[in-house]
């Protein structure tokens, strides 16, 4: 029998996926830092295996077994009294891990997994590299509430699981650092994630062999892990503390306004059917137009995902800009209140994103090329009172402006 390859017996006789036609128990071990990760534990097993292999006869097989692993999950999980809700999205992340790891193999590439994957029988969704950190963002913002969660996520993407960084520009590098920022804030919880990963793995016997036979394999993986990236996260935190001062020092540099410009298109007339909306305003002044959107309605609080309710409004600015001549720029602006999440580092890494994710479906909305630029100035520039509720809400916003044509020799503010 090939890699991975599961033998046709009844269920309570299967044999797990091995390496190299090799047959054992299902690996139904239940050490793990926490409730959770035990009950996960052999789904998590098998991650670095499913990664590793080449060739597989029947991936149909295969998909049946880890479907029936998946479920023996969530009655483990059941029987040690942990909330349905953390057992669903716990089972979301596991079945998104493991379709990663299949669809990136010779034999699971080009859709042949994805059509028919973990997510798709358990929740009908076909890809989950997105969901899984807007999750984890969520997550992060009561960090000791959701512990055991945030910590099986962290062993995901100590596993290789990188879902939408797989995708972009220095996406590693990113993934990384997420996952050094993740493991910062579960030590932070009192999780035995940096001395001992799981609680339980101290058995009575003095022999050091039955020890390491009973640590599930992946905890070794993720001991090495932990080793190679603890100096960096020192490093990470001396930074992070220092960052939105940084910025802010940057962004008080400014350069000398001059009187002469061209007159600039005027976009309050164009936008007239968004202003009956009390989140979003218009005002056109000499030589620019301002279109600022209300954070509160565009995203999630600690998140940088456009609403869906928001898309339309984002694609009829683009079309009005398609009339206007001259250069635009994105905004992104945040409260006072500090974040600092797994995905964020601080407020200006956080109105960064907002502003690139306005970017990025603006440009869909034009018709011919024109110059946009995006940044993030966090909490640096507020439009009211930060000591309030109503203030804050006010300062998280998303300005959209419209720069006129400079004349010769006049530098843009």
């Amino acid at each position: 029998m090939n890699l991975l390859a599961l033998a046709a017996k009844p269920r309570s006789e299967a044999a797990a996926p091995s390496i190299d036609g090799a047959e054992s128990a299902p690996p139904d071990r239940q050490g793990g830092s926490n409730p959770l990760v035990a009950a996960a534990n052999p789904l998590l097993d098998l991650l670095p295996t499913i990664r590793r292999s080449k060739h597989h006869d029947s991936p149909e097989r295969l998909r049946e077994y880890l479907a029936a692993q998946v479920r023996r999950f969530q009655t483990r999980a059941q029987q040690a009294d942990i909330p349905l809700e953390t057992i669903v999205a716990a089972r979301y992340c596991l079945c998104t891990a493991l379709d990663e790891a299949a669809a990136l193999t010779p034999w699971g590439g080009g859709g042949l997994w994805s059509a028919h994957s973990l997510l798709v029988t358990f929740h009908n969704e076909t890809w989950g590299g997105e969901k899984f950190f807007q999750l984890l963002a969520r997550l992060s913002q009561q960090p000791h509430a959701h512990r055991h969660l945030l910590e099986l996520q962290y062993f995901c993407l100590a596993l290789g699981f990188q879902g939408r960084y797989r995708i972009v520009p220095n996406g590693q590098a990113q993934v990384e650092n997420v996952r050094e920022r993740l493991l910062k804030l579960v030590r932070e919880t009192g999780a035995p994630t940096a001395a001992a990963l799981s609680s339980n793995w101290r058995v009575d016997s003095p022999k050091p062999e039955a020890a390491r036979r009973w640590m599930p394999a992946w905890v070794w993986l993720v001991l090495a892990a932990l080793l190679g990236c603890g100096a960096y996260i020192g490093f990470l935190t001396a930074l992070q503390n220092h960052s939105d001062r940084t910025y802010a020092a940057i962004n008080a540099v400014s350069l000398p306004k001059l009187d002469t410009f061209v007159q600039a298109t005027r976009l309050t007339g164009l936008l007239a059917d968004q202003l009956a909306d009390d989140r979003i305003s218009v005002v056109d002044e000499a030589d620019r137009s301002v279109v600022t959107i209300r954070g509160d309605g565009l995203f999630d609080s600690g998140s940088a995902q456009l609403k869906d309710g928001y898309l339309a409004t984002i694609q009829r600015i683009g079309s009005a800009l398609n009339s206007a001549e001259g250069t635009v720029r994105i905004i992104g602006h945040t409260d006072s209140q500090p974040i600092h999440t797994p995905t964020f580092n601080s407020n200006t890494e956080l109105s960064q994103a907002r502003a690139d994710a306005v970017r990025n479906l603006l440009v869909l909305s034009l018709q011919r090329s024109k110059d946009i630029q995006a940044m993030g100035l966090g909490a640096e520039r507020p439009v009211a009172d930060n000591a309030t509720p109503e203030g804050r809400a006010r300062n998280r916003r998303v300005e959209i402006i419209l720069q006129a044509p400079a004349q010769a020799g006049q530098p843009q503010p």
